[in-house]
């Protein structure tokens, strides 16, 4: 989905300190894109990855509207100690925020501090802005005279009426097209203050309206993906051994059966699939930052690939290129960035 604002589509690029309009096709990269965010992404589903990030940074808040072509496991922490809220712009399929199931008028949120899980759909386009909590504390209180504390901790997903989301869709959408398109508005200190209210007062209307009726269940969930995390740290670990299904069941203390329903429920693949995703994605970051001295051979090895033909072509099904490709868009980017420096 288009972000609505004009750009070049071929090269990523940063406009400057306060506004960023970056296109990526991979994952990895992606991941990094977004400022002051600390994230990981999981590829889930095959094919090569497409996705777009913009985002403004004024006073206490962030605004960013990230869309992504590909199935992604998400996690990642936010800016510290500030309140995340937002809302889709679009949901194609099966998407779950925090455990919960998300739909297209859910009112995503994060507390302070808090680690972000969220699968997406195929086809995800999200609109969220952070907001500094000192701020935002402040703000909320001498405008409606409540916490934001009680408002954002029930839930992570919780529904919004139609009208109430599509207004908060428009209005950070019209933030970020704005600023976009009239960067002057942040030499002024009156125009940058009034974004910051515009969002701010937006987001606490948003956080009001939503209904705990519509709180989708997150028990099952959430304890599946519990179960996920802990599989993932144990492997990212054990990488030079790479456990097996049993290995990783019996770490879990958990039957085979168990962990399949959690990783198939969660993330949608089952364990085994899992398990190479995780080495591909190792792979991946190595090949990206790879020296002249690496190879993809020496790479996949360290990451348990023995076979190369059969990780040559695990690599492409997921990617949608070859591990020489990505390794090759190292190398030409550090060929650009040494002859713009002559």
């Amino acid at each position: 989905m288009s972000s609505g604002l004009t750009q070049d589509r071929d090269t990523p690029r940063r406009r400057n300190e306060r506004i960023s309009i970056i296109s990526t096709d991979d994952p990895c990269q992606h991941a990094a894109s977004l400022r002051d965010w600390s994230q990981d992404y999981l590829q889930l589903s095959k094919g090569a990855f497409s996705g777009e990030i913009v985002e403004i940074s004024v006073g206490p808040i962030q605004v960013f509207k990230e869309t992504i072509y590909q199935c992604v496991d998400e996690k990642a922490n936010p800016r510290c100690n500030s309140y995340t809220v937002g809302v889709p712009v679009s949901v194609t399929e099966n998407g779950y925020w925090q455990g919960r199931h998300l739909e297209r008028d859910s009112l995503i949120t994060l507390r302070p501090n808090e680690e972000l899980h969220f699968r997406t759909p195929r086809e995800s386009t999200i609109l969220v802005t952070v907001i500094d909590c000192t701020a935002f504390d402040a703000f909320v209180r001498d405008t409606a005279g409540v916490d934001v504390s009680r408002l954002i901790a029930p839930s992570n997903a919780a529904g919004l009426p139609a009208d109430v989301a599509q207004s908060y869709r428009v209005t950070l959408g019209t933030v970020l097209a704005s600023v976009a398109a009239t960067p002057e508005i942040f030499e002024h200190q009156a125009s940058a203050k009034s974004v910051a209210e515009t969002v701010m007062s937006a987001s606490r209307n948003a956080l009001q309206a939503k209904s705990p009726l519509n709180e989708s269940p997150r028990t099952t969930h959430a304890v599946q993906r519990a179960i996920v995390e802990r599989a993932r740290s144990y492997i990212v670990v054990n990488r030079e051994n790479p456990p097996t299904v049993a290995e990783l069941s019996s770490y879990l203390k958990m039957s085979r059966r168990g962990l399949h329903h959690a990783f198939v429920n969660v993330l949608g693949i089952n364990v085994a699939t899992f398990l190479r995703y995780v080495r591909l994605h190792g792979v991946r970051k190595e090949l990206l930052r790879a020296g002249p001295t690496d190879s993809v051979s020496s790479i996949a090895c360290k990451w348990g690939f023995w076979h190369m033909g059969m990780f040559s072509s695990y690599y492409k099904s997921l990617f949608g290129e070859t591990p020489s490709t990505t390794m090759r868009k190292v190398s030409s980017a550090t060929r650009a960035e040494s002859h713009s420096h002559h």
